[in-house]
């Protein structure tokens, strides 16, 4: 038999209302307290975006390079939205996203370019012409227009991403290292290698003023001002801007060749084309033994063993 604990001795409860009325206030606050972390729920999850399953689908399949059959997940879904919602129905936006990036996954950059211009009108419309997503999308359709070798079409766009991120940001700020490389690019591309200076120079500049963690386009920074360098007629300056973006570039590759790249990462093939850029720039500065190491890496990705 259990011999109860003397009443002084038993736990004493947290909350001990000291008459009806003290108990109803309390009950009223933790009703509220309960209604209202409901209520900031309901809301929260209305906020967060849901991923429609078609779009996930379709992700994944890109993911695992399953290229047709994402087309085939997307076009269908597209033509559906269209004809029940219109042309300029908003759910096409991130349809027209997804399937951009699966036809420039396989280098089918026309077909890419018209729903890049769709989704960039849309986003405009909608949020209006300074809107980052618009300006993001912009940056999207401009480096399609690049790989087709629309430069005269990707320059406008190229040059609205970068006032809007100086605006945005301040004309220091490493966040606009994204835009001086893509400029630095688009006229090193055409070997306009004046025009392309000054952009490639003040990517590098901020990237070297920065202390500790290099911004993430650091390495691309270097690479295209050492093409501005080299086109000059400089081998020599550019040579070691290569080699530390080569040395950069090296730690974002995928483990495996056959790995598709994630956001940040560059792709084997990719990195083989930069080391062939970089040993035709150290083999102009009469490094012959640097330039042929960087070629047998790039043979060694390009023709690996069987």
């Amino acid at each position: 038999m259990t011999i109860p604990a003397p009443i002084s001795e038993r736990p004493v409860p947290w909350f001990q209302p000291k008459s009806g009325k003290q108990y109803a206030v309390f009950m009223g606050i933790l009703g509220s307290l309960l209604v209202g972390t409901i209520a900031f729920t309901v809301w929260f999850k209305s906020r967060v975006p849901t991923i429609p399953p078609v779009i996930q689908k379709a992700r994944n399949l890109l993911d695992e390079r399953k290229f047709d059959e994402a087309i085939g997940v997307l076009l269908p879904v597209i033509q559906e939205i269209e004809k029940g919602g219109g042309p300029e129905d908003t759910r096409l936006v991130k349809h027209f996203d997804l399937l951009a990036q699966v036809y420039e996954a396989t280098n089918k950059y026309a077909d890419a370019e018209p729903y890049w211009r769709r989704s960039l009108y849309m986003r405009s419309r909608g949020l209006g012409p300074d809107h980052p997503e618009v300006i993001g999308s912009g940056d999207k359709l401009a480096m399609c227009l690049i790989a087709e070798k629309k430069f005269a079409d990707a320059e406008p766009l190229l040059k609205k991403s970068l006032a809007h991120r100086e605006k945005a940001f301040g004309v220091d700020d490493d966040r606009t290292m994204l835009s001086l490389n893509r400029l630095a690019e688009l006229y090193v591309l055409q070997q306009k290698f004046d025009e392309a200076a000054p952009f490639a120079q003040r990517a590098v500049t901020l990237g070297r003023s920065k202390i500790g963690l290099q911004p993430q386009g650091f390495a691309d920074s270097q690479r295209w001002l050492g093409a501005v360098l080299a086109g000059q007629g400089k081998p020599e300056d550019a040579a070691p801007l290569y080699m530390n973006a080569i040395s950069l570039k090296v730690r974002t590759l995928p483990d495996a060749p056959h790995i598709p790249p994630k956001a940040g990462q560059m792709s084997h093939v990719d990195f083989a084309v930069l080391c062939k850029e970089a040993a035709a720039v150290y083999r102009k500065a009469g490094k012959e033994k640097d330039a042929k190491e960087l070629e047998a890496k790039a043979e060694a990705i390009l023709k690996p063993k069987e």
